[in-house]
């Protein structure tokens, strides 16, 4: 049975660059827990770069997994990262601040940005909204300072197990995005779920064997440390197990059930702006 730890500095992950591209490489593989998982939100993200362009921030950065993606697209990209939360993940941040200067240009708080309106052409929040408190207010902030036709890209949860604790708030639904970008004056160009049916179940119970017969200490953030050998002893079993619901979700459109989903929005133009709401023409459906 794994035990558990209130040590927080054992949830800190520091490795060096070999370390980081052997993780990289084993987050490909199905041998890994969280190939589902990982692979398809990397899937949804490689799709928003077409909807960015001009002045691009980055709204949660954390440490710019997904800058090199966009930095080709856009004319200029700023990444933004909320101090307590990067501290969370690097307690010695103010002692390497010119390490954390590579992927953080501006600290400032989601909910209250510190720019002035119509200030960017793209806002990107990958998996953050769940992390706020009033994510309505990110959603806000972000409508405000984006200029007219300006794009707001969106990846949220929806079946995901608690991390980052205790700031872990939200799950969203189609309905609920909707709402929550049609509510700032934003229109929903597309809400895509992520995976399917198949693909949730199998990211979740490979997770669920590892979580249970590979756990050598269970963290206070949710997150768990594996043992190394009961690790590569049940690695088979996670590349089963996914291999099988990866097939699976080959022959079935079913996405009631889904990993998370993925939001384009954009902000009307000027003309569209001075449209009276009651026009259905100011309006426009979100694809899901």
């Amino acid at each position: 049975m794994a035990r558990q730890t209130e040590d927080r500095s054992e949830i800190i992950s520091q490795r060096n660059e070999r370390e980081q591209k052997l993780n990289a490489w084993r987050k490909r593989s199905p041998f890994s827990p969280y190939w589902i998982d990982w692979s398809l939100l990397r899937r949804s993200i490689e799709e928003l770069p077409q909807h960015a362009n001009g002045w691009l921030l980055d709204l949660g950065c954390s440490e710019g997994p997904y800058r090199s993606m966009f930095e080709d697209r856009v004319e200029r990209y700023i990444g933004l990262e909320y101090p307590p939360a990067i501290l969370d993940k690097r307690p010695d941040l103010w002692d390497v601040l010119h390490i954390a200067r590579r992927t953080i240009e501006v600290f400032g708080d989601g909910t209250s940005l510190p720019f002035a309106d119509a200030s960017f052409d793209t806002v990107l929040a990958t998996e953050v909204l769940e992390h706020l408190p009033a994510p309505q207010l990110a959603v806000a902030e972000s409508s405000r300072i984006l200029r007219p036709n300006g794009k707001l890209l969106l990846t949220v949860p929806f079946c995901q197990p608690l991390h980052e604790l205790p700031g872990d708030y939200y799950r969203f639904t189609p309905g609920a995005l909707e709402h929550m970008v049609r509510e700032v004056g934003l229109i929903p160009v597309e809400i895509k779920p992520r995976g399917n049916f198949a693909l949730a179940v199998g990211a979740v119970s490979a997770q669920f064997l590892s979580r249970w017969l590979a756990t050598e200490v269970r963290l206070p953030d949710g997150s768990v440390k594996l043992s190394r050998w009961r690790n590569l002893l049940f690695m088979p079993l996670f590349a089963l197990v996914q291999v099988f619901c990866h097939l699976a979700s080959k022959v079935t459109n079913d996405t009631t059930f889904c990993l998370g989903y993925t939001v384009v929005a954009r902000k009307p133009g000027e003309a569209e702006a001075a449209q009276p709401e009651s026009d259905p023409a100011a309006r426009e459906p979100a694809l899901s």
